[in-house]
């Protein structure tokens, strides 16, 4: 699944990274790592931007961005 699907509230493991060079580059340069825990904490309406926890820091990443990170819910 992807970050976009996830819900406000719960938290999730990040499976994979897609898309090239650049765009992972920044996110792992956020410190979203595959394997990290990653909590969504808002979204925005209309195709808005996603504030999210990772590593104890509140990161806002654009609907693009979000649609590239994979995550599974940690049951």
């Amino acid at each position: 699944m992807k970050l976009t699907n996830g819900e406000v509230g719960k938290s999730y493991i990040v499976a994979s990274i897609d898309g090239g060079c650049i765009a992972k580059d920044r996110i792992l340069k956020l410190g979203i790592i595959p394997g990290s825990t990653i909590t969504i904490k808002r979204k925005a309406p209309l195709r808005g931007p996603f504030m999210v926890e990772v590593n104890g820091s509140d990161v806002v990443l654009g609907r693009g961005i979000a649609s590239k990170i994979a995550i599974v819910e940690i049951k």
